[in-house]
């Protein structure tokens, strides 16, 4: 038994001591809770959150400070003074997402709540990561041109191409622009002056249907991105899942076809090189090659090279036989892939998007067929495939999303200035235990 004498030790106050590490936890927690209500009161943030009045009062004198909430009126009476209610604002910051499309930026502007509020498109004059990085300046001055600066978060959201490690911000391959090891967040916070939080553009596209799209009321879900690549977007529980180095959902580099063409990751018979965009193309160019008579060459002209996916579809959806044919083989070969997806994740749903995705609705019945008639039965009962309706801002959105998913936690920890606080340090305050009333 401890003596009345003995002496007692002062709470650790340092920074990152016990006592500072409790006081953020108490911060994110009421920025939360009224986050989530929108409008509250102190005594009933410290009801739900089990903190004293004291505390709470102080944190939601804080969050007037920052700009994140503002007093709308009075709650009613209970038998006591009524209490003042804060509503959370969500203008008082913005968040901005940006994708690397091929030779652009897709930029988008939100607020706290992720709608959006202005995209812009910058063009990038090559594929250097440093020509890119000035790029994503340009689309970023552009896109917050409508809005104070200031009240930019310090993160921005990125979606890029390729195999990215997103703990350290590093792009490890992306063929599509020829990167390699790319410290892309070192560059960005170098080049910007801002934080950034780097994952594969697909990845977060799949952030962006779950928010705004067709998984707005799904649990678990996988977004497949078909474009000049294959990728997936797997989401759990409403979370996205990312695995053990930031690399799930390489979708592309399933193998469906043992010994078929040669993929630059150095197997063959990966999916991508039998149903990405440029695959397409070339199947339907070969098949034009070997004679087939078909709209498609008079599309095609004296530049077959220039053919595209999307006019493979466009040709197909008016009836031309070798078009159809092209894009039953393409089905196939994707319904294989996705029929392992239902097989090993049981999702409740399935999107297709890209570009590619997007761009073919007469794909959907024939994969979906191949699905069905490859996945076992059970899990493929729980789950729809549908085609995306997002457009082409999609990862983009998902980016932002990205770096929402951490709004609060930003918010508390950046300068006051940043959230557009008073210059004069006057922002409206309550009376004096006006938090305490009832």
């Amino acid at each position: 038994m401890r003596s009345k004498s003995a002496p007692t030790h002062s709470a650790d106050t340092r920074p990152g001591g016990e006592s500072a590490r409790s006081g953020a936890a108490n911060r994110l927690r009421v920025l939360e809770y009224l986050r989530t209500q929108r409008v509250s009161s102190c005594p009933r943030l410290a009801r739900q959150t089990g903190l004293s009045r004291t505390t709470v009062g102080a944190i939601l004198d804080e969050l007037l400070r920052l700009g994140i909430a503002e007093q709308t009126g009075l709650a009613d009476s209970s038998g006591g003074r009524r209490a003042v209610l804060l509503r959370y604002k969500p203008d008082a910051a913005y968040a901005v997402g940006a994708s690397l499309a091929p030779g652009q930026w897709r930029t988008v502007l939100t607020d706290l709540d992720a709608r959006v509020l202005n995209v812009a498109s910058t063009r990038v004059l090559d594929d250097s990561p440093a020509a890119c990085v000035a790029a994503l300046g340009e689309s970023l001055v552009a896109v917050a041109a409508s809005v104070d600066r200031g009240r930019l978060l310090s993160v921005i959201g990125i979606g890029t191409p390729g195999v990215v490690d997103t703990l350290n911000g590093v792009v490890k391959s992306a063929v599509d622009v020829g990167w390699n090891d790319v410290p892309l967040a070192r560059m960005v916070q170098d080049r910007l002056g801002l934080r950034a939080v780097v994952a594969n553009r697909s990845r977060v596209a799949a952030l962006a249907e779950l928010s705004d799209g067709a998984g707005r009321e799904v649990q678990d879900m996988i977004y497949v991105s078909i474009s000049t690549s294959i990728s997936a977007g797997i989401v759990y529980r409403r979370q996205l899942y990312l695995g053990a180095n930031s690399a799930a959902g390489e979708l592309g580099h399933m193998t469906v076809l043992p010994d078929g063409p040669l993929c630059p990751c150095g197997n063959r018979g990966c999916l991508e090189q039998l149903a990405a965009g440029p695959a397409i193309a070339q199947l339907a160019r070969a098949r034009l090659k070997q004679g087939g008579d078909s709209p498609l060459a008079s599309v095609a002209g004296a530049h077959p090279e220039q053919l595209t996916a999307e006019d493979i579809f466009r040709v197909a959806a008016q009836g031309d036989a070798l078009a159809i044919g092209v894009v039953q083989t393409v089905a196939g070969y994707l319904g294989i892939a996705v029929a392992n997806l239902v097989n090993l994740f049981n999702p409740e749903l399935i999107v297709l998007g890209g570009p590619v995705g997007r761009a073919a609705p007469n794909l959907l019945a024939p994969l979906t067929e191949e699905v069905r008639r490859r996945a076992m039965g059970y899990p493929f009962s729980a789950v729809r495939i549908v085609t995306s309706q997002m457009g082409p801002y999609a990862p983009a959105i998902g980016a932002a999303a990205l770096v929402l998913q951490q709004s609060s936690q930003i918010i508390l920890a950046g300068p006051t200035a940043r959230l557009g606080a008073s210059p004069r340090g006057d922002t409206a305050r309550a009376p004096a235990g006006a938090y305490d009333r009832d």
